[in-house]
């Protein structure tokens, strides 16, 4: 089985050496790149096979409505649009780094969703509210030009919508939007929604994406959806939104209750292990780093004892 995480992992910085002082006053020194070598060490020391490069550069909305024409901050003045490659970079940072400490191992790209980005701001121009139709299509063209610049470089791309499980958007307008990504695309497409999906799974099954990738751990009646699941499962089995740090058999047997479940879903092969990537339930970005990666590392002992 495949370990992979959904994303953001606990920002540390370094002290600054005199070098890096220099480098700042003369405009080419990147703060963030410690943070991004941290955070592709700590996963893959502890074993995960797809990692992230930590999404080190702000909340999830910010790193897309800074880069983007239309955006000032998290206000909309103007059409939203495509302005360059706002991950890839970090991407390319990370899979050189990967590359060095394990071949083996690869780096997921990672988008956040066009209806979540656009419940996130406030609009004061050129779109009537932040359920405008035209502004949740304009974001999703301006994601579409990012993935064309990620796919190349990754094996999975995630699109994060967890706005969906709060019912504000029109699922229609959403798979809409996903599908302006993701259409003609050669590269497995993943999407996260956290929080509660067992009364809007049919909704999601409909999605033009590979995987569903959703929260067990701390959201148990979401094993459910498990029988009635239409695509490949990003089991989420780690709480990422409490500090205590779960045993490696409390992990074990979640995912084993998980596979009980999924053996009577019809729609899917019988093989689970090609039907189920094993990660944490959300980000983790607000943990202590010591909690994220034994986290992680239980997470990842866990899966290898699992037998199918």
């Amino acid at each position: 089985m495949i370990t992979t995480v959904v994303g953001s992992y606990p920002v540390v910085k370094k002290e600054e050496t005199f070098l890096d002082k220099i480098k700042k006053t003369l405009g080419v020194y990147d703060e963030h790149k410690y943070a991004i070598e941290r955070a592709v060490k700590d996963q893959i020391k502890a074993g995960v096979d797809i990692i992230s490069d930590g999404q080190v550069r702000g909340d999830m909305v910010e790193i897309f409505t800074n880069n983007m024409y239309g955006f000032e901050g998290k206000r909309v003045i103007g059409r939203v649009e495509f302005i360059k490659p706002i991950t890839v970079k970090d991407i390319l940072y990370a899979k050189n780094m990967a590359k060095k400490l394990n071949p083996n191992v690869e780096v997921k790209g990672i988008i956040t969703g066009p209806c979540t980005i656009a419940s996130s701001v406030r609009v004061e121009g050129y779109y009537s509210d932040n359920k405008d139709e035209k502004l949740i299509y304009d974001i999703a063209k301006a994601l579409r030009r990012e993935v064309e610049a990620l796919k190349n470089h990754v094996p999975i791309i995630q699109i994060d919508e967890p706005i969906l499980s709060t019912g504000l958007y029109d699922f229609d307008v959403a798979r809409k939007a996903i599908d302006i990504i993701v259409k003609g695309l050669d590269v497995t497409f993943a999407m996260h929604v956290c929080g509660n999906v067992y009364n809007i799974i049919d909704e999601l099954n409909k999605f033009n994406v590979d995987i569903l990738d959703h929260e067990f751990a701390s959201n148990r009646k979401n094993l459910d959806i498990l029988e009635c699941i239409e695509k490949k499962v990003g089991f989420g089995c780690v709480n990422t939104k409490v500090k205590s740090v779960e045993s490696v058999d409390e992990i074990k047997s979640l995912i084993e209750e998980g596979f009980e479940i999924l053996k009577n879903n019809e729609k899917l092969n019988k093989n689970l292990s090609e039907n189920i990537l094993i990660d944490p339930d959300c980000g983790m970005r607000l943990l202590p780093i010591d909690v994220a990666f034994n986290k992680l590392k239980n997470m990842v002992e866990a899966t290898k004892l699992i037998k199918i």
